[in-house]
């Protein structure tokens, strides 16, 4: 049974098999319950033209008839205000979609080809206002309905993890001194995509302003 603190999640992706897999280990997982599925971007835009209609976060595929993933989150993020948060997912190949994903004003983005738990862990941050990027790994990782229950990538000592793309932003910023427009240049993003990094960087390391985040990085050996 659902209980009242579960993270309501519905799930858009025009492959059956994804839907059931994911909903399987997302109902499994604790605190959290699957109340919503669909199949294309047109049935996604439907579910939520009128409000969040009980969910709390979505997470859309890209690659969807009728209306793509990434235009079903512009158009339902600009309808529910603040009050859905959407993980886009994609098992194409593809650098720029996660900055394509951050420009359509998605809170998240993450490959097919992560993990389940990576997916799990994905879920609670975004729910709880981090801006999380788990784009495809490097290896030749299976696809999602292989994947293992394996844990992600172990945490430092502090619980705090640091995906590479955060780390170069963060190098980029402090040490380089570089704006976020000076940024989204060198690394061929966008300028809002280096924006919100920025801003769950110094969430991450509880810095008010750019000094205190050039020192709480400097202390935790993230500029090394």
């Amino acid at each position: 049974m659902q209980k009242q603190t579960d993270i309501r999640v519905f799930i858009a992706d025009d492959h059956l098999v994804t839907i059931q897999q994911l909903s399987e280990f997302i109902n499994a997982a604790a605190g959290m319950t699957v109340v919503g599925t669909a199949s294309d971007g047109a049935e996604v835009w439907q579910f939520f033209a009128n409000g969040n209609n009980g969910v709390d976060l979505a997470i859309i595929d890209i690659g969807m008839p009728e209306m793509n993933g990434l235009r079903a989150t512009g158009l339902i993020k600009k309808a529910c205000k603040q009050t859905l948060k959407v993980i886009v997912m994609t098992g194409l190949d593809g650098n720029f979609f996660p900055a394509e994903a951050i420009r359509n004003h998605a809170d998240g983005f993450i490959a097919k080809s992560r993990r389940k738990a990576e997916f799990i862990d994905a879920i609670k941050r975004v729910h709880n206002g981090e801006v999380v990027i788990l784009p495809e790994l490097d290896d030749d990782a299976p696809e999602l309905r292989e994947v293992s229950d394996a844990p992600p990538n172990s945490l430092p000592e502090n619980g705090i993890e640091f995906s590479p793309i955060e780390i170069r932003v963060l190098r980029h910023t402090v040490k380089d001194g570089l704006i976020s427009k000076q940024i989204a240049l060198e690394m061929k993003l966008g300028v809002p995509y280096v924006e919100k990094i920025r801003l769950n960087l110094m969430a991450k390391l509880g810095a008010k302003n750019a000094a205190q985040l050039g020192a709480k990085a400097q202390e935790r050996g993230l500029l090394d």
